[in-house]
């Protein structure tokens, strides 16, 4: 017997506001990074990984197809691995407020674990699904 997990979007614990509320948190966090030549493209990446992923997913939900739905999901889980790549960047160069730094990069490799297991599960299904339908 299969169950199906209805996510609310508004919940305040599920991914979309998590990653919503992520790259509200890393826009702040940047402005704690002195500006320079050498911070310039970092911060950009970064805010740009970290923006991806709520961007991607809405994307997702909105696909037409299950295989939309899971490429959007991988480019979601994409953008939480190049904000941790980048957040670890930060915290070994010491850049920008470092408590923060470390609650970020917890919460982007929270998030690529969520975003992987949904892929995962969503994959699973599919082939599961593939494998009835075949019989």
């Amino acid at each position: 017997m299969l169950f199906t997990v209805v996510m609310k979007r508004d919940d305040k614990n599920g991914i979309d506001e998590r990653s919503h509320r992520f790259y509200v948190d890393v826009l702040a966090f940047v402005d704690t990074i002195p500006a320079g030549p050498k911070t310039k493209k970092l911060i950009e990446q970064l805010a740009g990984a970290a923006g991806s992923i709520g961007g991607n997913r809405e994307e997702a939900l909105g696909g037409s197809s299950r295989k939309e739905f899971i490429r959007f999901n991988e480019v979601s889980l994409w953008g939480a691995n190049e904000s941790a790549r980048w957040l670890r960047a930060c915290a070994a160069g010491k850049l920008g407020e470092q408590q923060q730094c470390a609650t970020l990069l917890d919460e982007a490799r929270q998030l690529a674990k969520i975003l992987g297991r949904i892929i995962v599960t969503s994959k699973r299904r599919d082939k599961e699904k593939g494998e009835e339908g075949s019989s």
